[in-house]
């Protein structure tokens, strides 16, 4: 688990952003730790790795698997992802 709470379990919604989140893209002005984005909400993560994604070329099929979506159709029934798919994830991955 990630971020768990004090008792086990996952922490409330409201607990995570206050203890978690919103420390972490303020930063710490004041302990020289520039703020991040500090208008930036925790599901803006996966928008934001979805664009990063399509601008580093990763192939649709991979991208849907990544986030956990399916492609309808016949692109669905007769794409799959490759070693090589995966591996040029990473790289790009690392990269940033």
């Amino acid at each position: 688990m990630v971020f768990p709470g004090a008792r086990g379990g996952f922490q409330r919604r409201s607990n995570f952003n206050r203890r978690a989140w919103t420390p972490a893209v303020a930063g710490d002005p004041a302990g020289g730790v520039p703020p991040i984005l500090a208008v930036i909400h925790f599901h803006d993560l996966r928008h934001t790795h979805k664009t990063w994604l399509i601008e580093d070329g990763i192939p649709e099929i991979a991208q849907a698997r990544r986030l956990g979506h399916r492609l309808g159709g016949v692109r669905g029934i007769y794409s799959h992802v490759t070693p090589a798919m995966r591996q040029h994830l990473v790289d790009a991955l690392q990269r940033r």
